[in-house]
């Protein structure tokens, strides 16, 4: 399968085949599970436009410090925006842009969701919206890297110490919470957070092996 592009609001987006992947293994869980179809339609949506949503606030957040923003990328593992680099400061505002809009979205679906024609399918799309919007964009935000959150406050250390010091702080941080995430999912049988926060800590303690020694 060959990647698809398109532009939006100037920005070239590639969505990688990975992607389709991610989409078609909760297809295949959901099926299984006998989920109805619009529930699945719904969410494979949902996803589709929230991490859209998600990037493009990283996206025009760089775009207005008049950074160069190469591109969109939806993968298997979600999006990333590859834009030129700019201060300490525009990194921290352009990592929380993210986040805060999808937080923005799902604000605005909460805001709206009372004045909707009531049915299942109108609240299963709504439900979604808020659960990926609200609830991920709030996981987002925990300082973990490669999460928002995580180098949120890499760059937030940085604003008074050296990078050095502030990545090796915030990696340490990450580490210990990736850790915790992966011991609470694997004492309450919650795979996706096993997952996630295993993979955390990997990922940050191979940050912290990177950094040059004190």
């Amino acid at each position: 399968m060959n990647s698809v592009r398109f532009e939006l609001l100037g920005f070239p987006v590639t969505i990688q085949p990975a992607f389709f992947g991610l989409l078609a293994i909760y297809l295949l869980f959901s099926l299984q599970a006998r989920q109805p179809v619009y529930a699945l339609v719904s969410f494979c949506c949902v996803v589709f436009v929230s991490i859209l949503v998600h990037e493009l606030g990283h996206a025009l957040m760089a775009r207005q410090y008049q950074l160069r923003v190469d591109g969109i990328w939806l993968h298997g593992m979600g999006g990333h925006v590859r834009h030129g680099v700019g201060s300490t400061g525009q990194a921290l505002a352009i990592s929380l842009a993210g986040p805060f809009a999808g937080l923005a979205l799902g604000g605005i679906v909460w805001a709206v969701a009372p004045y909707l024609p009531p049915g299942p399918v109108m609240a299963t799309v709504v439900g979604d919206l808020l659960w990926v919007n609200i609830g991920w964009s709030i996981f987002n935000l925990l300082p973990m890297m490669p999460l928002d959150g995580g180098n949120a406050l890499r760059s937030a250390l940085a604003l008074r110490w050296p990078r050095v010091t502030a990545t090796r702080w915030a990696a340490s941080v990450g580490m210990l919470l990736g850790a915790g995430l992966a011991v609470l999912g694997l004492q309450y049988d919650m795979i996706f957070v096993l997952f996630i926060g295993g993979l955390s800590a990997y990922q940050n303690y191979q940050v912290l092996q990177q950094l040059p020694s004190r």
